[in-house]
């Protein structure tokens, strides 16, 4: 795999996780490719997980 597209894929990661610390919607991914929003939507999951342990 490629460094350019892999950092594009952890960015994507990187960016959902933090649009999921904020509360922002899963329907507020601006990624339409499939790998990048798949990965994107792994972070905001993960960020969800997290909020809900740090409130429990």
């Amino acid at each position: 795999m490629k460094r350019q597209k892999r950092d594009r894929l952890e960015r994507a990661l990187s960016r959902g996780y933090q649009a999921g610390l904020a509360g922002r919607s899963k329907e507020l991914c601006p990624y339409q490719a499939v790998d990048a929003r798949s990965h994107w939507l792994g972070g905001w999951r993960k960020a969800m997980e997290d909020r809900t342990i740090a409130v429990v």
